[in-house]
């Protein structure tokens, strides 16, 4: 065991790279950046003078920008990974293996507040996971949800040692403490240790494709150092986000070392403050006054960043958000890790308190009683949130106070419910709304979502991406000149006569280009240019039945208002979760799949069939032999979008359209 260990000491101590601590003298905020864009690692920012990690080769090229550099720790990636593989009865840093099969043991052992997901697998085959920690752990409930996640940057192993000792400490501490038991028994508690386990292995802040992972996130992504090659490229980018879609949560804290303080959103720009500020700062001050950490925006405090998660996660969900730094050192002794927790624990536990604080509620159809996927916008700031898209419930932390809360979804009216009271007298100082909204085929569908935004020229744009979203309202987005965004559709935007989507500007007289797409990572088929106050387009100029995703190319600056589509949403018949045609002795259900990423299907016959799937351009893309009985199919890999099913030993002229 100590040859293994010792092989695998050297094994990691080759695959990463040698960095030096270091002191650079600088003598204003754009110098700190332009380290940072030139791949030096910032760890501290003070008036005069960054300390700094830095690969010894670089030392010519910064040297040659004018900086004076003094090395404080040669070799520290070294010192990182030996503090990571020491043994101290104090503490342990565990090893990617010990990790993985410690949380399904917890899972396993604990099924009653465990629920363990695997979100998807990084570029090395790894595991991605996820723990809810909650009662009725299998269940989504009508509960607040936050999330908590450690080891983004993968030399920065303190990070995964708290979010793995509050994992631990809610599981011990379940039977006996009363606190705790109110918050698992009343919260969604998800916690995700290991957010990038290539890099923990290989000891390196970058995943295994040497992308930074806080520098991937869509939201004005660009312009950085190792950033990847597109917005959410990574596996560990966009799996993680796609979690944050099917689970909207309330506040958001990702823990990373090197520094100490409390990084709020903006980190993207000096020149706005975050629409909900004051919220922010509330939450801010009461997690300092627990650690003493020194906290502010992002991009002031510390440095500019674009694409990190926080900006993404408030930005693009209305989650308040953190990039907690817990330690100078990034990766310190083991003995040291219950220290940080301790000090820590008792902030994460009064920030799950706080999630439970504000606004909450229901949104449902007023006819079928059935859950909607809506945008919550509350009149204070106008910054939205989301309802989840199982349950229909949302959940937004706001202070004691009167507040106007409107409701937004394609193919219903909206609404707005005045005088909301957050009380001062109850347990959690909560609301709950019980909200219904009325369908109106006569209006048009619109985009929902903001997927990924291009960095925007200047810090000074004071314009947001999610103004694009909704119907046009004359509040739109700044468009840069050569700069893009990607908005969705909660319904697929449906091929029928004549023109089928409405692009608004606002004002000027600026050009973008517009695509489509089934699948917002591309491809993308080009539909035309937008170039008038409203530029109308034909989908299936461009090929398309359906499509569920519009790219947006600036050609000059564009004021983007608002994308719409003039087809109807499906309506109540399609949503019927089942579907039996007797005709065909043939059971397929859902055939639309919003959440599911399961088709069940019955074959009554007492012999297999053959089921044919096939796209809108009338390409087969699945063949498959369905056996007599039930049978379940996975379609979590096929792109939203229409598809068309067929059955050979059935006239092949019928057949089931798929809607996902």
């Amino acid at each position: 065991m100590k040859l293994l260990m010792l092989i695998l000491f050297f094994l990691n101590l080759n695959s990463s790279p040698v960095l030096d601590l270091v002191r650079i003298d600088v003598k204003n905020p754009n110098q700190v950046k332009e380290l940072d864009r030139m791949g030096v690692v910032i760890n501290q920012v003070y008036p005069d003078h960054v300390v700094a990690e830095i690969e010894q080769d670089m030392y010519s090229l910064v040297r040659s920008k004018g900086y004076k550099i003094v090395i404080l720790q040669e070799n520290i990636s070294d010192v990182y990974l030996r503090n990571s593989m020491a043994k101290s009865t104090l503490g342990q840093y565990l090893t990617y293996e010990q990790i993985r099969d410690s949380m399904v043991t917890l899972a396993l052992n604990y099924p009653e507040i465990c629920h363990i997901e695997t979100l998807g697998y990084s570029h090395q085959n790894r595991l991605l996971l996820a723990m809810k920690i909650s009662d009725s752990a299998d269940i989504d409930e009508t509960e607040p949800a936050l999330h908590f996640e450690g080891n983004i940057h993968g030399n920065e192993k303190i990070a995964w040692a708290v979010n793995f000792c509050m994992l631990s400490y809610l599981i011990e501490h379940y039977p006996s403490d009363t606190l705790v038991q109110r918050l698992v028994d009343s919260r969604e508690i998800w916690i995700a240790p290991l957010v990038n386990p290539d890099g923990y292995i290989s000891n390196t802040r970058y995943n295994a494709r040497g992308v930074d992972l806080n520098r991937n996130w869509g939201w004005m992504w660009g312009n950085e150092y190792a950033c990847g090659n597109d917005f959410l490229s990574e596996n560990e980018s966009w799996k993680y986000v796609e979690h944050f879609w099917r689970h909207p949560f309330v506040t958001y804290a990702s823990y990373h070392s090197g520094t100490i303080y409390l990084s709020e959103p903006w980190s993207y720009t000096t020149y706005l403050q975050p629409p909900e500020q004051n919220l922010i700062q509330h939450l801010s001050q009461g997690y300092a006054s627990f650690t003493g950490y020194p906290h502010g925006q992002g991009s002031i405090g510390m440095y500019p960043i674009n694409g990190c998660t926080k900006d993404y996660d408030y930005g693009c969900g209305g989650e308040i958000g953190w990039s907690v730094e817990v330690c100078y050192i990034k990766t310190p002794p083991p003995e040291s890790i219950d220290v940080i927790f301790d000090r820590d624990r008792p902030a994460m536990l009064w920030l799950m308190h706080k999630v439970g604080q504000g606004i909450h509620g229901q949104i449902t159809d007023s006819l079928t009683g059935e859950p909607l996927h809506a945008l919550i916008i509350v009149d204070t700031s106008h910054w939205h949130s989301y309802s989840c898209p199982v349950n229909g419930d949302f959940h937004r932390f706001y202070l004691p106070g009167t507040y106007d809360v409107s409701v937004l979804c394609p193919g219903y009216d909206p609404k707005t419910i005045t005088n909301v009271v957050v009380p001062t007298n109850t347990p959690d100082s909560s609301v709950y709304l019980d909200i219904e909204l009325n369908p109106n085929t006569n209006l048009p569908i619109y985009a929902t979502r903001m997927i990924g935004s291009g960095y925007v020229s200047t810090y000074s744009n004071m314009t947001y991406p999610v103004w694009a979203l909704g119907t046009h309202d004359g509040q739109p987005y700044q468009l840069d000149a050569g700069k893009w965004i990607v908005l969705a559709f909660d319904f697929p935007i449906r091929n029928g006569s004549g023109n089928d989507l409405s692009i608004y500007r606002s004002s000027g007289s600026g050009s973008a280009t517009v695509m489509v797409s089934n699948d917002w990572r591309g491809s993308w088929q080009t539909l035309g240019t937008a170039n008038s106050a409203i530029s109308e387009f034909d989908i299936a100029s461009a090929g398309f039945d359906s499509v569920m995703y519009v790219r947006f190319q600036a050609q000059s600056q564009f004021m983007l208002d608002a994308v719409e589509a003039v087809q109807i949403i499906p309506g109540i018949a399609e949503k019927i979760p089942k579907t039996v045609t007797k005709n065909f002795q043939l059971e397929i259900s859902p055939t639309v799949l919003n959440n599911s990423s399961v088709l069940n299907i019955y074959n009554p016959k007492k012999n297999p069939v053959q089921l044919k799937i096939f796209n809108t351009l009338g390409q087969k893309i699945e063949d498959i032999r369905i056996r007599p009985g039930n049978s379940r199919i996975k379609m979590s890999n096929f792109a939203s979008g229409v598809y068309y099913i067929t059955v050979s030993e059935i006239t092949s002229s019928n057949r089931f359209i798929l809607v996902k």
